[in-house]
């Protein structure tokens, strides 16, 4: 099926097939997202002066039931239902003779939702994925539906944890304030991070129930002169904090004792091309994923990856960025300097490393999603895998790229409206376009965690 702006194409279905099964359409200025399908349960819908107008055709041998119409009934009909945004109706299909139903559920967007498009290509791609979509934290399904949403101001890294908990930082800003863990139904549960100086930029739940996030920290006093700065300059340093559910602090890691003023490198331009910071900002920390006693540290203004050892806080390797002790060496990529401005790094459950590679500002400004195979022994980092999108070329911020079990990608291409899935051969399964924005980080929700179904319950408890 493929559907854009709320029109649907049925995709290897015998017209004769399609026809023998009864449809429905939103009508009177309503819109249904996305167009009906035989196979699509769960729908959104733009629903105009607190109603929700449809059109429903029927078929030989079938019955309809909906909420306006409680007694089944053959034949075309309308229903005209009263529909507050949030709220949700059913329409069920019965055969008459009793040996099939199936039945479809439609819920009405906020009116202030963000305008969006969404078409598929091929069948496949993460099932349901969480999203920033203008004024909410959302989830889609695969089909191009939102199922769930709530409204916030910040939302760049909200998600669904494994424990079936929402994380979400609530206001925006790079240091704005602790991330919500909230229920499905929207209760908030616990805030995690100081207000002052937790960055949004990411959060990951252990399996100990501990949460990781970085903390921004500003060191003064500071000789930048060696690269055209200050001579008693501010840098902002990120701290890596492991926290219980209670905010007790498990242990921290300190970037500004590890990593060098000069590993900003080429980043040193621009950092000293805005006249009125504060501060300087030397690493810029986006990304962390933990692997039992080591972590991964994604930082954009170092070009680099970075492997800590989260015991002694030692760095095991780094990818990219100006050359130091501890650097690998690239192989298998033609572009030389490997990564620019880069964003979400993840560790496969091979031990392949994977990154959504901005390419900042360099010659080949193309953004992708790659994959490294790391030997540690060699101290090497083998390009084994790239993703891009014909329809995408520079992505100068933010961004994520996740590799499913299915080997499918899920993949937020940063300052471009668009999130899309794609095959294991990197062509595009699915495209969600948000008019007029776009999502700082796409998260797949984690598999068996949670369904349409709950999300549907979630959303009841939440609006009725």
């Amino acid at each position: 099926m493929a559907f854009i702006a709320g029109v649907a194409i049925a995709l290897g279905q015998p017209a004769a097939a399609s026809a023998a099964k009864p449809s429905f359409e939103a009508t009177a200025g309503d819109q249904l997202l996305p167009g009906f399908a035989w196979n699509v349960r769960t729908y959104a819908a733009r629903c105009g002066g607190g109603t929700l107008d449809l059109r429903i055709d029927g078929a030989r041998g079938w019955r309809v039931r909906t909420a306006a119409r409680k007694r089944p009934r053959g034949g075309d009909i309308r229903v005209h239902v009263p529909l507050d945004e949030g709220a949700a109706t059913t329409i069920a299909f019965r055969r008459r003779d009793g040996t099939r139903q199936r039945r479809f559920w439609v819920r009405c967007l906020p009116r202030d939702f963000v305008e969006f498009s969404f078409e598929r290509l091929r069948k496949g791609g993460a099932k349901l994925f969480f999203v920033k979509a203008g004024g909410y934290v959302a989830i889609f399904s695969r089909d191009g539906a939102p199922v769930w949403w709530l409204r916030t101001d910040g939302g760049a890294d909200a998600k669904l944890l494994p424990d079936g908990t929402v994380s979400m930082n609530a206001e925006a800003g790079l240091a704005a304030g602790p991330f919500e863990i909230r229920t499905l139904g929207g209760r908030l549960l616990r805030t995690v991070g100081d207000p002052g100086d937790t960055d949004i930029h990411d959060l990951q739940l252990l399996a100990n129930g501990n949460y990781v996030i970085g903390a921004m920290k500003f060191r003064r006093g500071i000789d930048a002169t060696p690269y055209g700065g200050h001579a008693d300059a501010a840098v902002a340093d990120t701290v890596i904090r492991e926290l219980t559910p209670d905010g007790a602090i498990v242990r921290s890691w300190d970037s500004g004792q590890h990593i060098g003023l000069a590993e900003a490198g080429r980043w040193w331009t621009e950092i000293l091309a805005q006249p009125d910071a504060l501060w300087y900002d030397v690493s810029h920390w986006n990304a962390v994923e933990v692997d039992g006693r080591y972590m991964y540290l994604s930082f954009r203004n170092n070009d680099a990856i970075y492997k800590v050892n989260r015991r002694t806080g030692a760095i095991v390797w780094k990818l990219g960025g100006t050359e130091t002790p501890d650097s690998l060496e690239v192989r298998g990529d033609p572009a030389g300097y490997p990564l620019g401005g880069q964003h979400d790094v993840r560790v496969q459950p091979d031990g392949t490393v994977t990154i959504f590679n901005n390419r900042t500002d360099l010659t080949d400004d193309v953004a992708r999603a790659q994959r490294f195979r790391i030997d540690e022994q060699a101290g090497t980092a083998r390009l084994v895998e790239t993703v891009t999108d014909p329809t995408i070329s520079a992505v100068f911020c933010c961004g994520s790229a996740r590799r499913l079990p299915s080997r499918e990608w899920l993949i937020s291409w940063g300052n471009n409206p668009v999130v899309g899935a794609y095959d294991r051969a990197g062509r595009a399964i699915y495209r969600l376009h948000l008019e007029g924005g776009f999502t700082y980080r796409a998260n797949p929700v984690p598999g068996g965690v949670v369904g349409t179904r709950k999300l549907r319950r979630a959303m009841n408890r939440m609006y009725g």
